[in-house]
């Protein structure tokens, strides 16, 4: 009775572990063989794309593929002269209208009236929620600015919150739209030394997949994106140096290499990594109990703090 038993548990976990895991590859796999032409994205969710963060890292690699793919695109973030240069780039490269509007996050409630009047006229078909902050480097709770503190929740939990709060009743209206929510892997398991990162990330997660069911009755997709560690600006202390032997350092996937996997993934599955490298890690993770996980990222991030972190 007993072996039985766990049996049919041992079967149950192999099989929902396999559903997890597997199912986005073989849909990706359906959509590349499939012989009928699919529409465009600007036909299917509408002529706009408005990106955050979209002038640097993440933000920008969605911005060109978006272009490339024939959408025009609407950026935001808060450095104006990095807006001007992105949006001049995508214009001369795609010939699409690329335009940007400057919005600081940090500042929390108070930019939101204004930027949701300068959306307005706008079909948005696509939200990529990108913007995001992280602490420079692994660091001790207490010894984190109460600055870096608000920043990270206005940032990381309030602009994405607010922007769906203003785009959905349009996009409900026409009866179509594409929300993309960037999270992060480290949403698997509490992380020390980067715990509010991580802590807001799992609040991504959680939003995202539940606003995923809230609007699949009104014809608009929601697509959680949770990706490992990416070369950017964000990540750029984990950037191989002359002589490095940090393993991270090795590891970290470039830009361009991201989106080229994370762009074909649009209208195509709800959940991914944005990269096959970043499945495989999180598929093994998901095979450990969430205490076996917090040990793995305790002692990656502690040895990240001894490394980075100032005396």
């Amino acid at each position: 009775m007993i072996t039985t038993l766990l049996t049919v548990i041992g079967a149950l976990s192999v099989l929902s572990w396999l559903y997890e895991n597997l199912r986005n590859p073989v849909v990706l796999l359906i959509h590349r063989f499939k012989v009928t032409r699919e529409n465009s994205l600007a036909q299917k969710y509408g002529e706009w794309a408005v990106i955050t963060g979209g002038s640097d890292g993440i933000g920008k690699a969605y911005a060109h593929y978006l272009a490339q793919k024939g959408m025009k695109v609407l950026l935001v973030a808060r450095n104006a002269v990095k807006l001007t240069k992105v949006s001049q780039e995508i214009n001369e490269k795609y010939g699409v209208d690329c335009r940007y509007a400057v919005a600081d996050f940090s500042k929390g409630e108070q930019i939101f009236p204004q930027l949701e009047k300068e959306l307005a006229p706008y079909d948005i078909g696509i939200l990529v929620n990108n913007v995001g902050v992280i602490n420079e480097k692994p660091i001790l709770l207490e010894r984190m600015d109460k600055a870096l503190l608000w920043n990270l929740i206005n940032i990381n939990v309030g602009a994405a919150t607010l922007l769906c709060n203003i785009v959905i009743p349009k996009m409900k209206s026409n009866k179509r739209g594409l929300i993309v929510n960037i999270s992060s892997m480290s949403a698997l398991a509490p992380t020390p030394y980067l715990n509010v990162y991580a802590a807001t990330k799992a609040y991504m997660t959680s939003f995202s997949h539940a606003l995923h069911e809230e609007l699949k009755p009104y014809g608009i997709e929601c697509q959680t994106v949770s990706p490992g560690f990416v070369h950017t600006s964000m990540t750029e202390y984990l950037a191989p140096t002359e002589g490095s032997q940090a393993p991270l350092s090795r590891r970290l996937l470039k830009v361009n290499d991201f989106i080229r996997y994370a762009g074909y993934t649009l209208g195509k599955v709800s959940t991914t990594c944005g990269h096959w490298s970043h499945g495989i890690q999180v598929g093994f993770l998901k095979m450990l109990p969430e205490t076996l996980r917090l040990r793995i990222f305790t002692r990656m991030y502690t040895q990240l703090l001894s490394e980075f972190s100032e005396p």
